[in-house]
């Protein structure tokens, strides 16, 4: 039995990380930016940006960031979560090779747009997706693969951007999509999905596949139970966006997904990988600004890694409380050095290892709780009959969140001083703190409909 148990969960972990490998093109999308912007601000560039431009090269892509989900939470409830993602990759595509030919400002904003249909739908059907299909005891695990992803994405980002022109780049990167069509083609429908569409039959075949197990009956029962059961708020949007603030365990699961990803945006994690390369000391010892980015990144990558290890054995909470007290530890003295550096006459220069060093910390602390979990959440707390516009929802104020971190980051820099975004940054820390402590529920071994009955407040079956 173990022998079969085990091939399932390795099936699992193998379909979640293909579908997590859409992240891997999330992250190389949003971190071209932060090496490239350097590179146009160059005498030779071939392609010359105004200030007005930089700007919306950066924020582009959060604007149909925002539009997409809502699109993209119809179709994966209409077609599939599978088709879905299949579809969207064209838009990827197309992306770099606007770039790629781009030759103007505008050539480059417009391949922004389009990539943010790909960021908003993949970040809308992707956590639904590996929820579905996992089973509780890695449910944790198979949630984090995506920020893993999206770090791998924008390490290969800072790699490759400095070494090569943005053509280069782009022609490099246009291959990842077509990649992920064929890796991901050849993995299942969430049975979630099937049981929706009562197409009961399919349902039992992908869910024996995954669990590599003859009997899923009473696995698959749950589900359908579950599914009836949420069955009655499906009658259109209006109603689905009524049922979320009106139904009590519904309102709980949005506010607590909502909550957390605008702290997450407004923590600095989307400032800091747009702008790291111009905001930190020009030279730390032997590192370039360049090689802090990059550092940066390695860090990320390192922490989304023990995060996966952990998420299932300490549970989401403890992870988060961590998290939050990184977030104050390493943003207030790096607000501070910035002060003391740009706004006094104090000399801090045998210092400048500050900024870094909290930038690091923050990356440690952020995506080992509040850069990874938010998600995990996403893909947990929705009813079946809810995914669609509570994920698509989630996913809008998400970006939302990012371009007004960014705006309110160029603000504070121009009319208070550098410290200021560094010292609100520091604030989301206590904040996420007594949020998670008052509001949020600890999911880790539960099955999707155990959370659902206690969101409802019924006796969990143990």
């Amino acid at each position: 039995m173990s022998r079969f148990i085990n091939r399932g969960v390795a099936r699992q972990l193998a379909v979640a990380f293909t579908a997590g490998g859409s992240c891997f093109i999330i992250g190389a999308l949003m971190g071209w930016p932060a090496p490239t912007l350097k590179k146009l601000r160059a005498a030779d560039t071939p392609i010359r940006l105004s200030v007005l431009e930089e700007s919306w090269v950066v924020n582009a892509l959060y604007l149909t960031t925002m539009v997409s989900p809502f699109m993209c939470g119809a179709l994966m409830n209409s077609f599939g979560r599978k088709i879905t993602l299949l579809g969207l990759t064209v838009f990827p595509t197309l992306s770099w090779i606007l770039v790629f030919f781009s030759r103007s400002g505008a050539m480059l904003i417009a391949a922004r747009f389009l990539a943010g249909f790909w960021v908003g739908g993949c970040s809308t059907v992707v956590p639904i997706y590996v929820a579905e299909i996992a089973e509780p005891a890695v449910r944790g695990i198979v949630g984090t693969f995506a920020v893993v992803s999206t770090m791998l994405g924008i390490i290969s980002a800072y790699v490759i951007g400095p070494c090569v022109s943005v053509y280069t780049m782009a022609a490099v990167n246009v291959v990842t999509p077509v990649l992920f069509f064929a890796l991901f083609s050849l993995c299942p429908e969430s049975p979630y999905f099937f049981v929706m569409r009562d197409q009961h039959v399919a349902a039992a075949a992908a869910l024996t596949w995954l669990r590599a197990r003859d009997s899923v009956t009473s696995e698959l029962a749950a589900i359908q139970g579950s599914v009836e059961r949420d069955a009655q708020t499906r009658q259109g949007c209006f109603r689905k966006l009524f049922s979320l603030v009106s139904v009590s365990a519904n309102r709980k699961a949005f506010v607590t997904v909502e909550f957390l990803m605008v702290l997450q945006r407004m923590s600095g994690f989307s400032c800091l990988m747009a702008y790291s390369s111009v905001i930190l000391p020009s030279k730390v010892g032997p590192f370039t600004s360049d090689n802090c980015t990059l550092i940066m990144g390695i860090v990320w990558l390192g922490s989304a890694l023990i995060c996966s290890v952990l998420v299932d054995r300490v549970g989401r909470k403890p992870l988060l409380y961590f998290s939050s007290i990184g977030i104050f530890v390493s943003m207030l003295p790096t607000s501070l050095w910035y002060y003391l550096d740009r706004e006094t006459s104090t000399d801090v220069s045998g210092a400048n290892w500050v900024p870094l060093t909290g930038v690091l910390i923050f990356g440690l602390t952020f995506t080992m709780g509040l850069g990874a979990i938010p998600s995990i959440y996403q893909g947990e707390m929705f009813s079946s009959s809810l995914k669609g516009i509570g994920s698509a929802l989630t996913v809008g104020v998400c970006a939302g969140s990012s371009a007004l971190s960014v705006s309110v980051f160029a603000v504070l820099v121009k009319f208070v001083g550098l410290y200021a975004p560094f010292l609100l940054f520091a604030a989301v820390g206590p904040a996420t703190f007594l949020f998670v402590y008052y509001f949020v529920m600890e999911t880790k071994g539960k099955s999707l409909q155990a959370i659902q009955d206690e969101l409802r407040g019924e006796e969990l079956d143990r």
